[in-house]
């Protein structure tokens, strides 16, 4: 069976999920994880994406990426991944892959970008690793309320929307995200990503793919409203 066509349009931010093989373990500890990321900076200065947010799981990463050209997910993720497969291997003195199949993407509609890097940064919490989001030393959340651990990180407009000065958009995301989303939500995002479909509005959808809507269609529980509770912050 032929490989389904990435939906991408550079400019558009993407959620991206890279699975650990048989769902095994592919960070053991910190020094893993920081030269993860480290090689996720070169790779996306090297193929021109901007990344927004992240969250290394155990077995699993979460990325938030907006790529500028079409190629330039794809070209980030096939480099980052040979070469941390090749630390990994020699880590643990094994060889052959260690991710399930490729990578996953999502093509996020701008008026839910906010939703889904709230969605990301949450991940530790409602995998049960953490019980709350600033538990987690290696997510984009700390950053995103101090402005001072990864500072290669790219906000989105929509983040620097929240506010007028870093303190207030700090603020307004950390209420943002400590209000949690609901289950339906969550939902959404999760289906979308697995089955590597946009995550948008009918109306974007519709304007996007009025020539293909297949590409786009997935069955919803529901509407995302507006987030004027923390825009009204500002």
């Amino acid at each position: 069976m032929a490989r389904q066509a990435r939906t991408i349009i550079p400019g558009q931010a993407m959620h991206v999920m890279v699975l650990g093989n048989n769902r095994e373990t592919i960070f053991y500890k910190d020094a893993d994880r920081r030269i993860y990321l480290d090689w996720l900076r070169e790779a996306a200065k090297q193929f021109a994406c901007s990344v927004h947010a992240f969250a290394l799981m155990p077995n699993h990463v979460h990325l938030l990426i907006t790529p500028q050209h079409v190629d330039s997910l794809a070209k980030t993720m096939q480099s980052l991944g040979r070469r941390y497969v090749q630390y990994f291997n020699q880590q643990q003195g094994r060889s052959g892959t260690i991710w399930e199949g490729r990578y996953r993407s999502s093509l996020i509609d701008p008026d839910y970008f906010l939703r889904c890097q709230r969605y990301i940064e949450l991940n530790p919490v409602r995998s049960g690793f953490e019980s709350s989001p600033q538990g987690s030393s290696w997510t984009s959340f700390g950053s995103h309320i101090s402005g001072t651990a990864e500072t290669w990180l790219v906000d989105h407009e929509h983040f620097w929307r929240l506010g007028n000065t870093p303190f207030e958009r700090q603020m307004a995301w950390a209420t943002f995200v400590k209000e949690g989303a609901p289950y339906w939500e969550d939902q959404q995002i999760t289906e979308a990503l697995l089955r590597s479909k946009p995550w948008m509005r009918d109306v974007y959808a519709q304007k996007l793919f009025k020539n293909n809507p297949e590409q786009v269609k997935i069955r919803r529980r529901g509407r995302p409203k507006k987030i004027t509770s923390i825009i009204s912050m500002a």
